[in-house]
């Protein structure tokens, strides 16, 4: 069986009128400005090699689940790695539900350097 990778999360019970439709994109700009609102952390710089562009956030949408992959840098006077990681995910999923309902969501945090 073969999954394929939606574009689109639907909110349910919007209005009457018709469908909602939330694009990956928005995931991923929310991700971004919420990360970067954290003390300490601020979101990679995207990686470009000859065949691809290696993206800092990657949210994949799957059977209505958003599953949102962020990677960071850590200043270095961060006492706490794991408490700003954390506060990240915080800060993301608070953002996530108070523009996009209660769409089901997981954040992943991989902290990609400390300097």
């Amino acid at each position: 069986m073969v999954s394929i990778m939606a574009q689109y999360v639907y909110i349910q019970n919007y209005t009457r009128n018709g469908l909602m439709g939330i694009s990956h994109v928005v995931f991923d700009q929310i991700a971004e400005i919420a990360t970067n609102n954290v003390a300490g952390a601020k979101v990679r710089e995207p990686i470009k090699t000859v065949f691809s562009l290696h993206k800092p956030i990657q949210c994949s949408i799957r059977n209505g689940l958003v599953d949102v992959k962020i990677y960071v840098n850590i200043d270095r006077n961060v006492v706490n790695v794991s408490e700003v990681a954390t506060r990240i995910q915080e800060e993301v999923a608070n953002a996530l539900t108070s523009m996009t309902e209660l769409i089901p969501f997981k954040i992943n945090v991989e902290i990609s350097s400390i300097s």
